[in-house]
């Protein structure tokens, strides 16, 4: 079984970085920043709109199961349009709420409505909240405490280096077992490691290669460099705690979908074993995910004919 452990959708951008800075949709895939325009995915997402129907077509075509969406200020708020997707995809996606922690007197009161509402998972873009807010904050604990009591995951991005990484620490500390997802490989090269990885020495903490592919963009593939910190991270903390992600849309950008997937699973520094791990088991175990006994195939692809 192969699951996509971090990748985005949206129905439309209604974006903000660090709640200060607008992210407008230009069309064509590009979306400006502040005074910066820039391609924010593919192309052909002529509306810019990363809908769920496009990804599923990717899975479908790579021999991908299903995905765990995760959210980010910076595309909006997806949670209706995630509840929809739910509805429409049974069996092909996880999905993250993302509650407005800016708000921080009232999100444990919302995040308990999206709890209500079928959502098994948080995500907290965190490298968001550098400078500006504390991910320990006392006010989120209620939310905390009824993620660990009930089994729910936080998909937690980290902002570069080490500096919130005591703030999950003081957390971890608190819900000894919440379980949480690590993402973008904790900023292996961005200084983000040791303290990063080290946090999945905590009982059900996991980490993801979501967006692995981005940080070693200028190396390209088949990213010898990201191979070698996933060995790392194996030898560190084990394989049972990592977990294959694509980072779909923003990634391919300048890499397929296939790649993001193909690097880890043609790579002989893998045994089969462990890659069953990493590509899928060990997602399959934090997001009790069923398995299922029959799983897609890759779709032979007219290149290599």
């Amino acid at each position: 079984m192969i699951v996509d452990a971090h990748l985005h959708v949206w129905n439309q951008i209604v974006g903000m970085i660090a709640n200060e800075t607008p992210v407008v949709p230009l069309g064509g895939g590009m979306i400006r920043i502040g005074e910066d325009e820039m391609l924010g995915m593919p192309a052909y997402m002529l509306d810019c709109a990363a809908r769920a129907e496009y990804v599923v077509a990717e899975f479908d075509a790579a021999g991908v199961d299903m995905g765990v969406v995760v959210q980010d200020y910076m595309d909006g708020v997806q949670n209706d349009y995630l509840r929809e997707v739910l509805d429409r995809f049974p069996g092909r996606f996880f999905a993250h709420a993302l509650p407005n922690y800016w708000d921080a007197d009232h999100v444990a009161e919302e995040a308990a409505r999206l709890f209500e509402q079928g959502f098994r998972g948080l995500k907290m873009p965190g490298e968001h909240f550098l400078g500006k807010m504390r991910l320990d904050d006392r006010r989120f604990v209620p939310i905390w405490n009824a993620m660990e009591e009930n089994g729910y995951v936080l998909a937690v991005d980290l902002s570069e280096g080490q500096d919130q990484v005591q703030e999950m620490e003081n957390i971890l500390a608190q819900c000894p077992q919440l379980h949480v997802a690590l993402g973008h490989f904790g900023m292996v090269n961005r200084n983000g490691w040791p303290g990063q990885l080290n946090l999945c020495r905590h009982a059900n903490v996991y980490i993801e290669t979501g967006g692995i592919i981005w940080l070693y963009r200028n190396e390209g593939y088949p990213f010898s460099s990201a191979i070698d910190a996933i060995v790392r991270a194996k030898r560190d903390v084990g394989i049972e705690k990592l977990m294959w992600g694509s980072d779909w849309p923003r990634t391919m950008i300048d890499f397929t979908y296939r790649q993001s997937l193909d690097f880890s699973r043609h790579e002989d520094a893998f045994s089969d074993s462990e890659k069953e791990l990493l590509l899928g088991a060990n997602a399959a175990r934090l997001y009790q995910i069923q398995a299922t006994t029959q799983h897609r195939q890759a779709v032979p692809v007219v290149t290599e004919g």
